[in-house]
């Protein structure tokens, strides 16, 4: 897949701005707040249905203005050309998206037609903060390859709303929420047993996938690794009935302190990922260099499953990148990704750009400053 152009109004300082992009290295130049990083994430935008970095889509809105507009140009492998086009109205608050000049069915249904990698310093949570982190890298990974884990994703967090409401009710009025709980207590169970054998799944082919990214990277001195776990232990993914048991008596385990707290205790929702290098905790344990290669390793490997599982190359966003890495991890990853397809990267400075501007392969370099770009040598 590659970004044959974009355009972009009134989303964060750009009022008006168009790119005519090239098919392998798209490189962003400019100072610290001129937006450079806008540009990407307005790609990613059109690609995942909302920002890598803001919650709310009114944060990105140019300030003054009522509506931003985002179109985008894809080109398939197959050399299918695609359109899309997103916009958000402040009036409203709502966002509706384009597909082929034809509305979209649903959000969910634009994930994943247009698969995209983003590694940026914001990621850092992944290997080093809080389990929301990483649920959040793990979902949208299985998100943008599999529709239906995603429909049975959106479904669950709505069963967790329903039944976190009933448990919270019940506390207040301190009443006994038993009956009311029950046919949540099985959708719960069916939609979240669902979620976890697709992600035991993924993490089944993934831990090598991330392996040889670490390598490519760092060389063999280091093994990182990377093990699901499940808010409560499953003894084998291999019978889907006994993983429902399971998770029904951990239900009935945890009915206290469901009722004392208002909330489900056990479920998708409190999964979490154990990354290890050379077989200890890397929350805990690694280094600052650590944590930057494992990351970046986490989005090499992400961009190796995309393109497996959907039969597409993603579009690789590297957002600010290089001041994460030292020179030889930073060379080394401009070098990979050069050779994966069409990539977008953002500096500061074109000196300190790994290997320098040396061609190989498509690229071309844009200008940005005070929300303007202009097309600077290809």
């Amino acid at each position: 897949m590659n970004v044959v152009s974009v355009e972009i109004r009134n989303f964060r300082n750009h009022t008006g701005t168009k790119l005519e992009c090239c098919e392998g290295l798209n490189v962003l130049v400019g100072d610290n707040g001129e937006g450079k990083t806008n540009v990407v994430e307005a790609i990613s935008y059109l690609s995942l249905t909302k920002s890598f970095y803001a919650a709310s889509d009114a944060v990105v809105l140019q300030v003054g203005r009522d509506e931003f507009a985002l179109k985008g140009v894809f080109r398939s492998d197959a050399g299918v050309t695609r359109h899309v086009e997103a916009r958000y109205r402040k009036d409203t608050a709502r966002k509706s998206f384009l597909v082929d000049h034809s509305p979209a069915e649903s959000l969910s249904s634009v994930v994943g037609e247009f698969p995209v990698v983003v590694l940026s310093p914001e990621q850092t949570g992944i290997t080093m903060g809080a389990p929301t982190e990483r649920r959040r890298f793990l979902d949208l990974v299985i998100a943008q390859a599999s529709r239906a884990y995603l429909q049975d994703l959106l479904e669950y967090r709505r069963i967790l709303r329903q039944r976190n409401k009933i448990l919270l009710d019940a506390r207040i009025q301190r009443r006994d929420p038993g009956e009311a709980l029950e046919p949540w207590n099985k959708s719960l169970v069916e939609t979240g047993s669902a979620l976890m054998e697709r992600r035991a799944a993924f993490f089944a082919s993934f831990k090598d996938t991330l392996e040889r990214a670490y390598r490519m990277l760092a060389g063999d001195e280091e093994h990182p690794g990377a093990d699901y776990a499940p808010s409560f232990r499953v003894p084998s993914w291999s019978d889907p009935n006994g993983i429902r048991g399971i998770f029904e008596d951990e239900l009935r385990q945890h009915e206290d302190e469901e009722r004392r707290t208002g909330t489900t205790a056990v479920g998708p929702h409190r999964d979490d990922i154990e990354f290890t290098v050379g077989g200890i905790s890397a929350r805990k344990f690694a280094s600052q260099g650590q944590h930057r290669t494992l990351l970046v390793a986490l989005k090499m490997a992400e961009f190796d499953y995309l393109k497996s599982q959907r039969g597409e190359t993603p579009i690789l966003l590297l957002d600010d990148v290089f001041g994460e890495l030292d020179r030889h991890r930073s060379g080394r990853l401009v070098e990979e990704a050069r050779t994966l397809g069409q990539v977008f990267v953002t500096t500061t400075d074109l000196r300190s750009f790994p290997g320098g501007l040396a061609p190989s392969g498509t690229m071309k370099v844009f200008e940005v400053e005070g929300g303007t770009v202009m097309a600077g040598d290809s």
